[in-house]
């Protein structure tokens, strides 16, 4: 719990509260280190258990808008910091706090997390992680891009996230498919404009958050993804805990995710950072300026025991981390898509699967009835989830195939 000098809890100000399935865990873990008010782009709901006031804003109003409506909040009680863990507001917030004269994440380290080829630019200009990366604007340009870095390429948008409009391309029948679907990916509210070309990095992926603060990045979580629907990178389920990484992604990968976030001005956040280990050596695929989403703070604490929540309120507040956590179990979550567009009737019942002592969870994320549809027709056609636990890392991916397999998305 975090206390300012007079020996009362410090206040944190949250822009954006995500979807309840996703982020609820993790603004509770907030909300025990500290008090919260919350700035919201919808009116709260569940929301309110965890904050002690809120407020509603519209990003059509630009950052003087939203200015003017975080005022309302601040004026009543002293903000020690401005804080997010929502994609989307990561520029916003680090605008605010600026505003505000409050700490934050820097605007510019903001704008380069939300900017793929500046990454690339800062990250091969400094040698840290050197890949070969065009930006182009149109299919001519594009195409001269891939013919000189060659096939297998990844294609995808210069600003979105989730894996939106991202592809690889193995060959050039391909290309032209690949490059339109970048170009006309469901932007949802992010800027966006050109497309990368760039080389295919064959290796192991897996995430890192780096909890970064005055100058100092330090590894506070790790996960092992599981992928689905190639060519297409969706990340359909991640692991974490005993047994997830190795000692070279836990060494060479996790200095490499730190000293990457620090050379992009990244601070007073928990910075999530994909790695992918290849042959020549780790190689950084993305930095983001906000903790793991997809229920990452859910997993973590029911793995390892530590709450991303709490490390996102030291980092907010300059303070080290305290990360004392278990090493001796692991859970994963797998996320579940119907086989094709239909109406969703709800998840098989299996009632020998949810017997199982290793099932944590399993959970409908859609009303039944909707009509649904997998990737990459939609990229977050999720109706979905299970969770699952074990000893081990290993072990927790089999009893996820298993769980995959069973939980059968039922409709028509």
């Amino acid at each position: 719990m975090t206390h300012d000098s007079a020996g009362r809890r410090e206040t944190l100000l949250v822009v954006g509260s995500g979807y309840r399935a996703g982020h609820e865990r993790l603004l509770a873990q907030m909300a025990a280190d500290a008090d919260l008010i919350l700035l919201n782009p919808e009116p709260v709901s569940w929301q309110r258990d965890w904050v002690q006031a809120a407020e509603v804003f519209d990003p059509a109003d630009g950052d003087d808008g939203v200015l003017r409506t975080a005022k309302t909040l601040v004026d009543r009680r002293p903000v020690a910091a401005v804080v997010t863990y929502e994609e989307t507001m990561v520029v916003t917030t680090a605008r605010l706090a600026q505003s505000l004269g409050l700490p934050g994440v820097p605007v510019a380290a903001a704008e380069l997390a939300r900017d793929k080829h500046r990454q690339r630019t800062l990250l091969n200009s400094t040698g840290i992680s050197p890949t070969r990366s065009v930006l182009v604007h149109d299919l001519p340009a594009a195409r001269r891009a891939a013919q000189e870095i060659g096939y297998p390429l990844m294609v995808k948008p210069r600003g979105l996230s989730g894996s939106a409009g991202v592809r690889r391309v193995d060959e050039e029948s391909q290309f032209d498919a690949a490059f339109d679907a970048a170009v006309n990916a469901d932007k949802r509210g992010l800027e966006s404009e050109g497309v990368l070309v760039e080389e295919f990095l064959e290796g192991f992926e897996f995430d890192v958050d780096c909890l970064v603060h005055d100058g100092t990045a330090t590894p506070v979580s790790w996960a092992r993804k599981i992928w689905a629907y190639d060519p297409y990178p969706i990340e359909a389920g991640f692991i974490t805990g005993h047994g997830t990484l190795g000692r070279a992604e836990m060494t060479e990968g996790f200095d490499l995710a730190c000293r990457s976030v620090l050379a992009a001005g990244i601070d007073r956040t928990v910075a999530h950072v994909e790695v992918k280990m290849t042959p020549a050596g780790p190689r950084i695929i993305e930095l983001n300026a906000r903790p793991g989403g997809d229920i990452a703070s859910r997993i973590v604490e029911l793995a390892r025991g530590v709450r991303l929540g709490s490390l996102l309120v030291s980092a907010a507040l300059g303070r080290a981390p305290h990360t004392a956590s278990s090493d001796d179990r692991s859970a994963g979550i797998r996320f579940l898509y119907p086989r094709s567009r239909r109406r969703f009737d709800g998840l098989a019942e299996a009632a020998r699967l949810r017997s199982r002592p290793w099932v944590h969870e399993i959970r409908e994320l859609h009303p039944r009835g909707e009509t649904v549809a997998p990737p990459p027709e939609d990229l977050y056609g999720r109706v979905g989830y299970v969770m699952a636990t074990g000893p081990h890392a290993d072990e927790v991916e089999d009893r996820l195939l298993l769980a995959h397999h069973e939980l059968r998305v039922l409709g028509s």
